[in-house]
């Protein structure tokens, strides 16, 4: 097989323009807990997490967080990386806690796009081969936006991903968000 081969036509051309951004909700999933997933051409319809694992939510303000992606051109084989970009407004300690566990982590996560025009887009799911690890934590104590900390999620150096990111979606839009909220803790 040759994996740079293109092989067929495709309409590179929306007739709309797509909207640009990320939700203000991650859904972080600590890469050792995945047991299974169903992935087939690129789409993921399920992630099955071990017994008594869970995913967390996170949400935040409009706008703060990003997700990216670049490819990393190699001698041998090219390779993706990954990332997600989020600004904190909270200072609790509660936060802090989190924050340290997420200094030591390696997640995979699972973003909502804004743009609407595909529901079988509409979730995209970043670090799923290699995961993503905490590679840039800054505090400016002078930020007048209200931002405390911002925070990256990145493709370890040695770790990167051979795909752009891949969509997860399950027979309807309204399937692939129960999946998801299936993956997240129960409600206390």
């Amino acid at each position: 097989m040759n994996c740079s081969r293109i092989s067929k036509n495709l309409v590179l051309a929306a007739c709309t323009n797509a909207v640009a951004g990320i939700e203000p909700e991650i859904i972080l999933l600590n890469k050792a807990d995945i047991n299974s997933v169903a992935l087939k051409s690129g789409v993921l319809s399920e992630i099955t997490l071990k017994d008594s694992s869970y995913g967390v939510k996170y949400t935040s303000a409009k706008n703060a967080f990003e997700a990216t992606v670049a490819l990393n051109k190699g001698t041998y084989m090219n390779s993706f990386t990954h990332g997600v970009v989020c600004r904190v407004f909270s200072r609790e300690q509660q936060t802090k806690d989190e924050l340290n566990r997420l200094a030591n982590a390696k997640v995979v996560a699972i973003v909502k796009n804004l743009d609407a025009h595909n529901d079988e887009t509409k979730y995209e799911v970043y670090g799923l081969e290699s995961g993503l690890v905490m590679t840039d934590l800054q505090f400016a104590s002078t930020d007048g936006d209200g931002v405390v900390y911002t925070f990256n999620l990145g493709s370890d150096d040695n770790a990167r991903e051979s795909e752009l990111p891949a969509s997860f979606y399950k027979e309807s839009l309204a399937t692939t968000e129960a999946a998801l909220t299936a993956l997240l803790a129960p409600a206390a």
